[in-house]
């Protein structure tokens, strides 16, 4: 009677606390084991951070071009005083940390991102999952500092303070704001863009298909009467980005440009529409091992994005999921705009995974708040 009795006594602490009344058996049978997938991760770090500092020059040249620009500017200067520059800007931060200490800032930045991304993994499905996001993110982004590395940063603070320390949800909006505002003004100014596309994401993310099909609308009538000069603004870096690399001898064989004329309505929605068919579904334009890859992972993003959808239409909708999906959407559309190739999509999309991991393990924390 005494054991029944604690045993009781334990259910029902653990249902005041808002814990599941199994929590407290769980926790006790799983306790002693170890999670083979968090080993599995910092093995990922380990072998990234080997690779990092000893055999980081084997790698291929391409993957580190953008790098290769914000170091000239840092040894040589010649740019440094243009603030419209991302570049110039982004090397006037790395500045501030010193060239000796560049290459144990980026692969200490890295190494944190992938404890992160890796972290609080269950299932070999998961874990799988996260490999098709995570691989294409260390070849493109973790190998040499760049505007990515800064980006890891700002993804890092947002995720970690809403999922893990669970920050409130006014919090959440002000660092997100403030960061892509700051970023915007000073790197990229199409995260000022990518903050109100979010909000209409938002707004329309528990709305019926009705809702969606009048925004789409809206946003056609919208481009259709904007001015030339901001139409060919926004999309016209996908020619000029092809056309300079073409210049200079560089073969992209997953590059494409613009099919019709960016400066008027008709010929950017065709763009639009073009640069979504080459992007998302890369398969159909090219066939190489690696473009399958990017399918698998383009993929992966999807089904993630189409089951946080699904649960919130079953009204299972937590702010933390609706949040970051709306987000990782919002990048997703913007980067449609003007992405010149298959390489600089993915290298843009998946230095902001984190925000998928956060819809995944937001939905396992639910009874936690």
């Amino acid at each position: 009677m005494g054991g029944r009795s604690r045993a009781r006594v334990a259910v029902s602490h653990a249902i005041q606390q808002g814990y599941p009344a199994t929590t407290t058996k769980r926790t006790k049978k799983n306790s002693g084991r170890v999670n083979p997938y968090s080993i599995a991760g910092i093995s990922i770090v380990f072998i990234y951070t080997v690779i990092y500092f000893y055999f980081r020059d084997l790698l291929p040249d391409k993957w580190s071009v953008d790098s290769a620009k914000i170091i000239e500017i840092l040894n040589y200067g010649g740019a440094g005083g243009d603030l419209d520059n991302s570049f110039a800007v982004t090397a006037a931060l790395f500045g501030l940390i010193g060239v000796d200490n560049l290459d144990v800032f980026t692969c200490s930045v890295s190494a944190l991102f992938l404890l992160f991304a890796t972290h609080d993994i269950r299932r070999a499905g998961d874990f799988f999952t996260r490999l098709l996001l995570i691989a294409p993110c260390i070849m493109l982004n973790m190998f040499a500092p760049s505007k990515e590395t800064v980006v890891l940063i700002m993804t890092m603070f947002i995720t970690v303070s809403a999922i893990y320390f669970r920050t409130s949800k006014r919090y959440t909006f002000i660092s997100f704001l403030f960061l892509y505002a700051v970023y915007g003004v000073f790197v990229r100014q199409y995260y000022l863009l990518i903050v109100g596309v979010f909000f209409l994401v938002y707004w329309l993310w528990r709305r019926p298909l009705k809702y969606h099909v009048l925004a789409a609308i809206v946003a056609a009538g919208a481009i259709m009467a904007a001015p030339s000069s901001v139409l060919q603004t926004l999309q016209s870096p996908r020619d000029t980005s092809n056309a300079y690399a073409e210049q200079i001898g560089s073969d992209n064989r997953t590059a494409f440009t613009n099919i019709a004329s960016p400066a008027t309505g008709p010929g950017f929605l065709v763009n639009y529409a073009y640069a979504g068919t080459v992007l998302i579904t890369p398969v159909l334009y090219f066939q190489t091992a690696s473009d399958f890859f990017m399918q698998l992972m383009i993929g992966a993003m999807l089904v993630i994005l189409y089951r946080a959808r699904k649960k919130a239409r079953r009204g299972h909708d937590r702010y933390e999921t609706r949040f970051f999906a709306s987000l990782f959407i919002a990048h997703i559309l913007v980067q449609l705009i003007f992405e010149p190739d298959l390489g600089s999509f993915t290298r843009h999309l998946t230095s902001v995974l984190l925000y998928l991991i956060a819809i995944k393990v937001a939905e396992r924390k639910q009874f936690l708040r």
